[in-house]
């Protein structure tokens, strides 16, 4: 009988964890992401379970890119989860017009308030901002891909990813030497 109560009692804290989002995430959210501080709360909703996260950052004249990747369990897999691209473009350019296919591939873009203007799709998110650096007139394009299997409720996804980057734009512009 106290087998069975046992039994009962690891079902049903297993069933409880799983029931209030628990996770199987063994690494600690990154503060930094891309070489520029972030809210690991903001960021934790687009990350998936795994053992190790990674990051590989290139930088460029014109801003930087980051690939992010989770490992599994064991250490392998290494797949890349997210990907960040943060660029000057020149003055006339429109990146949300360069980008629009790509958006549209993404799922369902809508216009949201962040920057100057921005589109958050289920899979990947954009946003302007005018940034003259040196004196030039041009924009920071800030984008942001996930490549994380579609939930259920992708309107949570949409969310969080919103959240991040209303979050992440101060930083990143920064980074990219934008001047307030």
């Amino acid at each position: 009988m106290k087998r069975s109560s046992i039994c009962l009692l690891v079902g049903a804290l297993l069933v409880g964890a799983v029931g209030c989002g628990g996770d199987d995430r063994d690494y600690a959210v990154p503060k930094k992401l891309c070489g520029t501080k972030v809210d690991p709360d903001v960021l934790a909703p687009l990350l998936p379970a795994g053992e190790e996260v990674h990051q590989r950052v290139n930088s460029r004249d014109l801003g930087a890119t980051c690939d992010v990747s989770v490992t599994g369990e064991g250490g392998k897999g290494g797949s890349s989860v997210m990907y960040i691209k943060r660029d000057a473009v020149p003055e006339g350019d429109d990146p949300l017009k360069v980008m629009r296919d790509m958006l549209i591939r993404s799922g369902n873009p809508k216009r949201v308030d962040i920057g100057d203007d921005a589109r958050i799709a289920d899979s990947a998110g954009l946003v302007t901002l005018s940034c003259p650096p040196k004196g030039k007139d041009t924009t920071l394009a800030l984008e942001v891909d996930l490549f994380t299997s579609t939930p259920k409720d992708v309107s949570e996804r949409r969310k969080a990813l919103e959240r991040f980057l209303r979050s992440y734009l101060p930083t990143a512009a920064k980074a990219q030497g934008c001047r307030s």
